[in-house]
């Protein structure tokens, strides 16, 4: 093989320059889109973040939001509304022991119950912590009974629902105190 190239140059071809190696530009035109692409989205996340932390900062601080000194019990009276008080009696109600429904014996009467649904209303013109309600009712045999309703944490002006279920049909209601 040596003697087949001794013989070509002893010919007088010219020998090829060495070949130099060139850049490839069609490189650096695929690395540039995606380094873009890359700088774009990694700032686009931190972006987002830094709102999604000013969002959740400006809903926290909302939140907590001093509350006034709560007024007595007898001003709550007349400046916490109840109202819209539905009842809704059943007799499809299921006793359940340890948070599991009880199956009723086969000739044994029916459970009646009743629903009261209702809305609390914050007319304080104040903020107020835990808004808490007694209500007093009474059933048709005319048994009493008293229970506790909460409406949360209320703004002035804001509302907010209760529901309070009641064993036997309850015919009437009556607000005792607030708190």
């Amino acid at each position: 093989m040596a003697s087949h190239l001794e013989t070509a140059d002893k010919r007088g071809m010219p020998e090829a320059p060495p070949q130099q190696r060139k850049s490839s530009p069609s490189l650096w035109l695929a690395v540039v889109p995606g380094v873009l692409v890359f700088t774009g989205a990694t700032g686009m996340f931190f972006y987002s973040s830094m709102q999604f932390g000013a969002a959740g900062s400006a809903i926290n601080a909302s939140d907590e939001t001093p509350l006034e000194s709560k007024p007595e019990s007898s001003e709550l009276m007349s400046c916490v509304e109840i109202y819209g008080v539905t009842m809704h009696s059943s007799e499809s109600y299921v006793r359940e022991m340890n948070g599991l429904p009880q199956r009723r014996p086969k000739n044994a009467p029916s459970d009646m119950s009743t629903v009261l649904r209702g809305m609390i209303r914050n007319n304080c013109g104040r903020n107020l912590g835990r808004v808490e309600v007694q209500l007093e009712v009474r059933d048709d045999e005319g048994k009493l009974g008293r229970g506790w309703v909460a409406g949360g944490r209320l703004a002035n002006g804001q509302a907010a629902s209760f529901e309070k279920a009641w064993m036997g049909r309850v015919t009437s209601y009556k607000v005792l105190k607030v708190r």
